[in-house]
């Protein structure tokens, strides 16, 4: 006997589990969420999983900003007591030093309040108070989101997981999709490790792995995966949790840190290491990386001067040519929406996304209008390059 449902939900991270929450809390009734291992094993589980609005894409703006206020009142929204993203409201700080970037930072921080967004500039002095152990001698102009922090991506997907069961949604972990079954240009159902599963609607948040069901469909897609490194640096004392994140976008030290058990846990500003398989994880951390970043925090942070490596993981970055995501139709195959390429931005946007995702497919007005992140935008040159470039702080 087959089995069938309304909408098929491909991928259990971040982005697939607030899609089938909102699925099923707009009213959907036979929602499915497939995952081929489990939930947040993907790109989410390794995510640094910072959350801020500073964007001078506003349409990102106004995505994050809707993200933020969900992450924050998760028990609420949910309507579970037990829910818990594991929010730290540490403050969030973007550094920009002499010249374009300082005068754009400024600007953005205007536009982004008129969208929502609670960020103003700070002065120096104003920073050392939020932040003692930075040195921004050498930085011009800065940005302070008191709102915004960091979270744990295990317990907000499984937090948002739970939420959609309670609404009957179902998920089933351990269960690979092989290739999306479609006639005549309409979605049919996936074909998956256990057998085939009907539906008329399937949305895809496999993030990098998107390109091997889209493949087989005829539909290119501009996307490459990255593994990007993530270290944890200890020094002599404690770093605290208190202190903000810091998004560094001066030239030689682009980078951002916060605090991660005690230890700083700090990235780069792009993507790293271009790989062809998603999967490909194993790797260790490369020594001229290592020393690149020692040297940038001991710049920004001279009390990090000769700390030493606590801990360093991977993550895939799934990146479009223009560091944005795609959240759209595909093209010719009715039924069928993707959404894919969020470059770095994918924990920060994704409880929003998720919303438009769900209100696409059961054809809902959008909270938010998100013609910008159509994949016919890369052929029509409506690319979305903020005005810092093309790189993870759009």
């Amino acid at each position: 006997m087959s089995e069938a449902y309304d909408v098929i939900v491909l991928g259990g991270g971040i982005v697939g589990t607030s899609t089938l929450f909102h699925l099923a809390d707009l009213g959907a009734k036979r929602t499915l969420l497939l995952e081929r291992g489990e939930l947040a094993s993907g790109g989410t589980g390794k995510s640094c999983a910072n959350i801020r609005t500073h964007y001078s894409i506003l349409s990102n703006t106004d995505l994050a900003v809707r993200s933020l206020e969900m992450i924050r009142d998760l028990k609420h929204v949910l309507d579970d007591p037990d829910a818990d993203a594991g929010f730290v409201n540490s403050g969030y700080l973007i550094l920009a030093e002499e010249g374009d970037t300082a005068t754009q930072l400024a600007a953005n921080l205007a536009l982004q309040r008129e969208h929502g967004a609670m960020t103003e500039q700070v002065s120096a002095d104003q920073v050392l108070e939020l932040h003692p152990l930075l040195d921004v001698s050498d930085v011009a102009a800065i940005g302070y989101e008191p709102e915004s922090g960091y979270a744990d991506p295990h317990m907000t997907t499984h937090s948002l997981a739970r939420a959609a069961k309670r609404r009957g949604a179902e998920i089933r972990t351990g269960t690979s999709v092989a290739e999306i079954i479609e006639e005549r240009g309409e979605v049919r159902g996936v074909r998956t490790s256990a057998g085939p599963i009907y539906a008329p609607s399937v949305i895809s948040a496999l993030g990098p792995w998107t390109q091997a069901l889209t493949g087989p469909l005829g539909i290119e897609i501009p996307l490459a995966t990255y593994r990007h490194t993530v270290l944890t640096l200890e020094g002599a004392e404690p770093y605290r949790n208190d202190l903000p994140i810091v998004k560094d976008l001066t030239v030689e030290n682009k980078m951002y840190f916060r605090s991660e058990a005690e230890t700083l846990l700090v990235g780069t500003g792009d993507s790293g290491v271009s790989i062809s398989d998603p999967d490909d994880m194993d790797a260790i951390p490369d020594p001229e990386l290592i020393a690149l970043q020692s040297r940038q925090v001991a710049h920004r942070v001279p009390s990090f001067r000769g700390a030493r490596i606590a801990n360093a993981w991977f993550g895939p970055y799934d990146v479009t040519p223009d560091w944005n995501p795609v959240i759209d139709q595909a093209p010719g195959i009715s039924g069928l929406l993707l959404a894919f390429g969020f470059s770095g931005h994918g924990f920060k946007l994704a409880p929003a996304v998720g919303r438009m995702l769900a209100q696409l497919a059961l054809g809902r007005p959008r909270d938010v209008d998100i013609s910008p992140y159509s994949l016919s935008r890369f052929i029509e040159g409506r690319q979305l390059t903020g005005v810092y470039g093309a790189g993870s702080i759009s």
